[in-house]
């Protein structure tokens, strides 16, 4: 196959978020001549893939524009006249895949990327849930599994085997370098005082990434002085975040970043990251401070299990999670080399190209 294929991608909004910003990376990095259509709403991430030189069209599916949804998404994709659709997330899954079949496109492959032991995307798994996932994917011709993990509870969906791929997600890590000059500019940014220590947390704003322990956590060391937390994030939760904060009397040592697209150069100001998540498919935001030479504290990350040898400064959750950011923060005051094995096995390139290669697989297997 000498062409370029041309690839169609819908998700549903384009402002941040782990999906999001992992469809930028691939953009940045695929053989195809790619474009994208985001149902909701823009930002961020579809200012950057414009900068990148990609197409980037909002339906902005609100309102009373909601019903006519699959038609306006199935005239764009016939405008296109891609040989791949590719949706991302369930709201796309829902929508994009229904209108790849009216727009008659000769393949339509499904990226899973958060579908839990609990939830997928912050909804309760549920037969109803399950009956409808299953009826999206016969209409699909290949899902795209982000994790082992992810694909063994495709698997428990009773999604056949033969028509999942695991792809795991990649990771710009030249990006990722850790910068001194980025380091001094976040922390005057924040009015961090560059001699503090900078305990971070990446993620939404969301009850299954758990900020409250992370704010419990901290709270000790930051009452007890040159301690800054530092949340990257937005979401519902943030009032009653802040509220927690106030309660614990920590609120002048928070610093609030909110949805950032410059995650590096805030993993750069950080001297320990912490991931008290629950539930993940990956584990973007602990391989990325990784990535970052950060010492880490999770509770919870697929990615890290695959390998063969955790790196001594990533610290799991053992018994309460005070005490793990206690035996962390012994660590912190200097950078870590990334494992090599890191570097290996979640490059963004190595995920672009695995991508890349289901496509030509699978329009070769429609030929």
């Amino acid at each position: 196959m000498s062409e370029r294929l041309r690839v169609v991608h819908v998700i549903t909004t384009l402002t941040t978020g782990g999906a999001e910003r992992q469809l930028e990376l691939l953009l940045s990095h695929t053989t195809s001549q790619a474009a994208v259509i985001a149902l909701y709403e823009g930002g961020p991430v579809a200012e950057s893939i414009r900068a990148g030189g990609h197409s980037v069209q909002v339906l902005g599916m609100n309102g009373w524009r909601k019903p006519l949804a699959w038609l306006r998404l199935a005239r764009q994709l016939r405008r296109y006249r891609p040989d791949v659709v590719h949706v991302h997330l369930l709201a796309a899954q829902l929508w994009g895949i229904p209108a790849a079949r009216l727009a008659r496109a000769p393949v339509i492959v499904s990226t899973e990327h958060s579908l839990m032991d609990d939830t997928m995307e912050g909804r309760p798994r549920s037969n109803a849930l399950r009956r409808l996932y299953r009826i999206l994917e016969r209409l699909s011709h290949h899902t795209i599994a982000v994790s082992a993990r992810t694909a063994e509870r495709l698997a428990d969906w009773q999604i056949a085997p033969e028509r999942i791929t695991v792809v795991d997600n990649g990771i710009d890590f030249t990006a990722l370098a850790f910068s001194e000059d980025d380091r001094h500019a976040v922390r005057e940014e924040f009015s961090i005082p560059q001699s503090s220590v900078v305990i971070g947390a990446v993620g939404r704003l969301d009850p299954v990434k758990r900020m409250d322990e992370v704010i419990r956590a901290a709270a000790p060391h930051l009452r007890a002085g040159g301690h800054v937390l530092l949340i990257a994030g937005a979401g519902d939760q943030r009032a009653d975040l802040q509220r927690l904060a106030e309660g614990l009397k920590v609120t002048d040592s928070v610093r609030w970043a909110g949805a950032r697209g410059d995650v590096p150069r805030l993993l750069s100001a950080m001297d320990v990251m912490v991931s008290a998540s629950r539930d993940e498919t990956f584990g973007m935001a602990v391989i990325e401070a990784l990535g970052n030479g950060l010492s880490v504290v999770f509770a919870e990350c697929p990615a890290l299990e695959e390998l063969s040898d955790r790196p001594a400064w990533a610290f799991k959750k053992d018994g309460s999670l005070c005490g793990t950011l206690n035996t962390a923060l012994t660590t912190a005051g200097h950078r870590n080399p990334v494992p090599p094995e890191l570097l290996k096995r979640y490059s963004i390139e190595q995920a672009a190209a695995g991508v890349d290669e289901v496509y030509r697989q699978v329009v070769s297997d429609r030929d």
